[in-house]
């Protein structure tokens, strides 16, 4: 390549001195890539004889793959963490299906709660279903503000954890409480 500089420019361009440093700081890198190719393949192979020697271990052992959710004790913030994500999927695929059905059905959102209101339900029946309702919304994104105030590094300290971890179980039983009984 330096050839065809050297033949378009002539020995004494500053392009075609510029070019030859450009081409000198390449060369470099080329030449290790090219090195921490064989180097890679080696570790790889000590790798894959270290992995194979671990699972040979524990056949020879007769160890379990991995340990049972069993032995492990449910802590709040495990139950937290597993509440948060189940809420979340729940809404995830709940609220797009209930409003594509709504989109689909005839009539408008107020025809259905006069349907409801029709039915003539227990009103037990009708304040445990707006809990249910309200209850993962709320959860969710009260749960979803302490988790901002993790992403900036704040209350990760054991004691701030379940304080946190309560407080948000109990303003969100209070808001739902709210939702249900005020609106």
């Amino acid at each position: 390549m330096a050839a065809m500089i050297r033949a378009s420019f002539g020995k004494g361009s500053a392009l075609l001195t510029s070019n030859a440093a450009l081409l000198s700081r390449l060369q470099p890198v080329v030449v290790t890539q090219l090195s921490h190719t064989s180097t890679r393949s080696q570790t790889e192979d000590i790798a894959y004889k270290e992995m194979e020697e671990f699972w040979e271990k524990n056949r020879r052992l007769n160890r379990p793959l991995s340990p049972h959710l069993r032995i492990y004790n449910p802590e709040l913030t495990s139950m937290l963490s597993l509440c948060h994500r189940a809420t979340g999927i729940a809404m995830a695929v709940t609220v797009p299906f209930v409003a594509a059905t709504l989109l689909g059905l005839p009539g408008d959102f107020s025809s259905y709660i006069d349907y409801v209101k029709d039915l003539h339900l227990n009103p037990a029946i009708l304040t445990a279903a707006k809990y249910v309702l309200a209850f993962p919304i709320c959860y969710h994104y009260i749960n979803g503000i302490r988790h901002l105030a993790w992403d900036w590094a704040i209350g990760f300290d054991l004691k701030t954890t379940y304080q946190s971890g309560y407080f948000v179980m109990a303003l969100a039983l209070l808001v739902t409480a709210g939702f249900v009984h005020l609106l």
